[in-house]
């Protein structure tokens, strides 16, 4: 048995005023040295604290400490009631700054205006938070907080699941770390933000190493269960997970053998959509970029073809850009070229130097058929790739949403099924003599789906591993089903009493009958789990569920989040704000993610009711 760390209690705060809490629960932070000074208090608790008091730079820095006059003295007196309301405002502003995306430097000029605006208010007199302050608040004081809330709820939850990705920004490559655990008592599962930092490289075990040695520092290596990445050779070595020179076998290697790996499901529908048109003649990726780059700098053609919208009657609207990294974006650029379709046919076909790609495009009379038809198919992958990007799913709702697409493919290749618009067109072909054209184009329907059934195939039996969880659904629930997960867990090295689960599965089943027929089938899973907790009548009556269901929703079911976080720090890394520091950098991501249900007027009450932040 590991020895039991020594914490930082209030009574040893009391006894060594000079020291304060630290980042976790067994650090101490000095007050006399330099900010950021932590001890580290694990192993001989008071031993620690004296050590460091008896040392040379502490002595030092207290000597220059008493030979100084106190700051305090030209400030509002400590721990007042006025010293909380204003600190309160500055940390809120803070907040306001970072939740609307504000420049810190928008700061100089907000402290001075409220100061001159609410000159009858005490606290607005003392507000003197410019852009220093309020990058110093953001990054020592409420991202430190908001990390410690996260450790300080997984002190007595056994499992979480981790998540990392890579991006660039400039020469920098940003690294995230997000944490994922189920906690009842807090609305049930969730996603926080535990670490950002710049990397040199992105190779595989300088990843492992990262995750591993982040995890190491707040405690939370053994309980680590899962790990969520992209689908790309570095972060899995390819669809069966193997090899040693990829993230997750070196992280099995570190945290136990036993780790679950998830690629991103989101990753693989969008692309089995283009595994599935690389099946086609015609490249539609390729034609909506080479469409949108023709028009997007040249102010004279997107002036012509207005006026070819006008002739055809059609309202002219911008033609959308697609990006290869953004999982949603065709779809779109798909649907407005279909809306453009008569004006840019009219105009490219009228041109004497259009681009040769593009006359051919235009020129073929099968052209708005495969769009139409594109369309028609692209339109269930993005609304199910929309669904499985939801913030809290489960890894059992992403299997759901995926055997709905293969379904879905299946059928349509079953019945070769085309859309109505799209047979009229055809009819209309053939009318013209284009017979063989038209069974072509019901032939490529065919590879199409054919394409997108094989890539999916393929990709969703990883996620088959968890069919086994099908009953926390907590729609239909039968004992077999449970052991067969009490088994799995076991495999992976989890204990569960399968004497004790009996019986609180035998409570949970009349909650699930009361459950259905207060009509709230379609919550979210983890909500449904959380409502049979708390209304459970103490742990001994669900402790062994409490464990499973901790289990499962810690894995990870997709990557989407470490997505929508670069988006975020995108955002507050603008070229307008290029100068951030990597350290500015994480403390806006942290703050604003973790913070991210609060209001402003929300965190200012949350301020004033914890006031020791």
């Amino acid at each position: 048995m590991p020895k039991r760390r020594c914490k930082f209690t209030d009574e040893l705060q009391s006894k060594y005023p000079c020291f304060r809490a630290g980042r976790v629960e067994w650090e101490a932070e000095c007050m006399t040295c330099t900010p950021g000074t932590y001890i580290s208090i694990a192993n001989k608790g008071s031993g620690d604290l004296e050590i460091h008091m008896n040392s040379e730079k502490h002595f030092r820095n207290f000597r220059g400490e008493t030979s100084s006059e106190k700051l305090s003295k030209y400030f509002v007196k400590s721990n007042s009631k006025l010293d909380e309301s204003v600190c309160a405002a500055e940390g809120t502003l803070a907040f306001h700054t970072v939740a609307h995306h504000n420049s810190f430097k928008s700061m100089d000029c907000t402290s001075k205006l409220l100061r001159e605006i609410f000159n009858d208010s005490e606290v607005a007199k003392r507000i003197s938070s410019a852009r220093t302050k309020t990058e110093a608040i953001v990054n020592s004081v409420l991202a430190p907080h908001a990390v410690q809330e996260v450790i300080k709820s997984l002190q007595d939850i056994p499992f979480c699941g981790v998540s990392t990705d890579a991006s660039n920004h400039g020469a920098v490559k940003i690294f995230p770390i997000l944490i994922q655990y189920f906690d009842y008592e807090n609305g049930g599962l969730q996603i926080k933000l535990l670490e950002v930092e710049s990397k040199p490289n992105e190779t595989a075990h300088t990843i492992a190493a990262y995750v591993s040695e982040t995890l190491s520092n707040y405690g939370l290596l053994s309980k680590c269960v899962a790990f969520a990445g992209d689908n790309c050779n570095t972060m899995f070595g390819g669809l069966k997970k193997g090899g040693g020179k990829n993230v997750f076998a070196n992280l099995k290697n570190i945290i136990k053998p036993s780790l679950i790996g998830v690629g991103c499901p989101a990753h693989v529908l969008n692309n089995c959509i283009q595994h599935g048109t690389d099946t086609l003649e015609i490249d539609i990726e390729s034609i909506v970029l080479k469409v949108y780059n023709y028009f997007s700098i040249y102010t004279v053609r997107v002036e012509s073809l207005k006026q070819f919208c006008e002739f055809v009657d059609i309202e002219y609207e911008q033609l959308l850009y697609h990006s290869k990294t953004r999982w949603l974006s065709l779809f779109p650029a798909i649907e407005r070229l279909i809306t453009m379709f008569p004006a840019l046919k009219s105009f490219f076909l009228s041109q004497d130097k259009s681009p040769a790609v593009l006359k051919k495009f235009f020129s073929d009379p099968f052209s708005e058929i495969y769009l139409l038809h594109l369309h028609s198919l692209m339109c269930v992958f993005h609304s199910h790739i929309q669904s499985i990007e939801r913030d809290k799913n489960s890894v059992l709702e992403i299997l759901n949403i995926l055997s709905d697409m293969q379904n879905i493919l299946q059928e349509r290749k079953i019945q070769n099924y085309v859309p109505l618009k799209v047979k009229g067109l055809l009819q209309d072909r053939q009318d013209e003599g284009l017979e063989v054209g038209c069974k072509h184009f019901l032939t490529a329907v065919k590879s199409l789906y054919s394409g997108c059934l094989e890539y999916l195939d393929m990709w969703i039996e990883p996620f088959k591993e968890f069919s086994c969880f099908k009953w926390m659904e907590l729609e239909n629930v039968s004992w077999t089903e449970v052991e067969s997960s009490i088994k799995y867990m076991m495999d992976k090295g989890f204990d569960i009493d399968d004497s004790k689960c009996f019986n609180q599965f035998c409570n949970l089943k009349t909650f699930i009958a009361t459950y259905k027929n207060e009509g709230r089938k379609s919550a979210p899973f983890h909500e449904k789990w959380s409502q049979y907790f708390k209304s459970s009548k103490n742990v001994e009556c669900h402790s062994e569920l409490l464990k499973m269901a901790q289990f499962f929703f810690a894995v990870p079911a997709h990557n989407a989040n470490v997505e929508r976080l670069f988006s975020l720090i995108q955002m507050q890394w603008s070229k307008e704000r290029n100068c951030l520091a990597v350290e500015s950098v994480k403390g806006l991501a942290i703050v604003k993610y973790n913070f991210r249900h609060f209001t402003c007027v929300a965190f200012h009450s949350y301020l004033l009711k914890h006031p020791d932040i």
